[in-house]
């Protein structure tokens, strides 16, 4: 496995403990989940795609015989499935809750199955309402920890039309997603404000080589997908290296009252994991708070 002797000298063993990653099929969320299977922890795999889940625990287990891997479907698109999902694991005692899944400049006009736009929908509004069914997990410490994932781009993202994005369809895909993972940036603040005897950790992973520019979703042209690929194939972390943000976030020992992790190197773009802290009081938006009750009340 790449980067085993960084894993090895910064993270004991994690045998014993569950890990719940959404999104855990390709790039980073399947990175992450090799490296919590080679540290001995039990992964639970939370996807859309129960046949590509199923190729994918074949090859992670080819590698290490003895990994522990389930899978359950999630579809953080789709209310009914967040709701199933929270079902089976809600009584469930889980060490960390990695809310790795999202999606990246969808083809125009698309909507969640809920009727939400779906870069929001399934960047913001899909995590938030699967912490709300949740609730009575993270009051009763039967989950401990919650690693949200942001973005670089979040601080391009800041607003204060709250409600407008969580609503309306059209919006600039970039702009959107900026904006889905600033609200992330702040759910964490806000998780953590609600329940401050959860461990929250917030991270974002840097420039990552992955697929999200190329994904049959996006909405690129084909050249920018390629230029694009290209681009981050020559000055990105390979998606293993990114996911050591994750790694660090979910099995770090000592927690502040919101640790953030991303990468060391300049304008955290690249590089191995760092780790600041940030103030709640400072961070948390009520108002988007607000916003996205009234979502789940309607």
């Amino acid at each position: 496995m790449r980067f085993s002797k960084y894993v090895d000298k910064k993270v004991k063993s994690q045998k014993g403990k569950t890990f719940v990653i959404t999104g855990s099929t390709n790039g980073i969320g399947l990175a992450l989940a090799r490296q919590l299977v080679y540290l001995e922890a039990k992964v639970v795999m939370a996807v859309r795609n129960l046949e590509k889940a199923e190729a994918v625990k074949k090859d992670i287990l080819s590698e290490f015989p003895n990994g522990d891997i389930e899978i359950i479907h999630y579809d953080q698109a789709d209310f009914s499935s967040i709701e199933e999902f929270s079902k089976k694991i809600k009584d469930r005692n889980i060490d960390c809750l990695i809310l790795n899944a999202g999606i990246f400049h969808p083809k125009n006009d698309k909507v969640t199955t809920d009727g939400y736009p779906l870069t929001i929908g399934t960047n913001y509004v899909g995590i938030y309402y699967l912490c709300e069914l949740l609730k009575d997990s993270f009051i009763n410490n039967k989950i401990k920890r919650v690693v949200v994932t942001s973005s670089l781009v979040r601080v391009f993202g800041k607003t204060k039309h709250y409600e407008r994005y969580l609503y309306e369809v059209k919006n600039h895909p970039n702009r959107t997603y900026n904006v889905s993972k600033r609200f992330n940036y702040h759910f964490a603040a806000n998780l953590k404000s609600k329940y401050p005897n959860l461990e929250v950790v917030l991270t974002h992973p840097g420039l990552a080589r992955t697929n999200i520019i190329k994904a049959d979703s996006s909405s690129f042209k084909t050249w920018f997908k390629y230029v694009g690929d290209k681009f981050l194939k020559l000055t990105a972390n390979s998606s293993q290296k990114s996911a050591l943000c994750s790694l660090i976030s979910a099995t770090k020992e000592d927690i502040s009252e919101l640790d953030f992790v991303y990468p060391r190197g300049p304008f955290h773009c690249i590089g191995l994991p760092h780790v600041s802290r940030r103030s709640v009081k400072k961070i948390k938006n009520e108002p988007l708070e607000l916003a996205s009750r009234k979502i789940i009340a309607n």
